[in-house]
């Protein structure tokens, strides 16, 4: 019954074979080191990006690394600072406060208010 079945099917034209099914195995896609959502399209960005990324892989080398802002994106940001891991020393928010006047400074000249 099998080599006649087998025999058949060999024999049948092709549009009346059963067509294999194929099933979709788990894809990957490359991730994209753009960093902060803010800061996709700015002219720059991808060269920045890598050199902050090339100063960060010496530092681990050396066993210096630590967080890098730069390199996180605004989400990531945000769930560290909502953690406190960030320094809450008076510099970071003076400089914090710099970083601030210097935005508004930048939308202001760009006609954004």
């Amino acid at each position: 019954m099998f080599a006649l079945r087998t025999r058949t099917f060999a024999s049948a034209p092709a549009a009346y074979r059963a067509t294999a099914t194929t099933t979709r195995t788990f894809g990957t896609s490359r991730a994209l080191a753009a960093g902060k959502e803010s800061a996709l399209h700015q002219e720059g960005r991808a060269e920045e990006a890598e050199r902050e990324k090339q100063e960060q892989l010496k530092e681990q080398r050396e066993g210096k690394g630590h967080w890098k802002d730069e390199l996180a994106s605004d989400s990531e940001s945000i769930v560290k600072a909502d953690r406190n891991d960030m320094k809450n020393t008076k510099a970071t928010i003076s400089e914090l406060q710099k970083e601030a006047a210097k935005q508004a400074e930048k939308e202001k000249k760009e006609g954004k208010q």
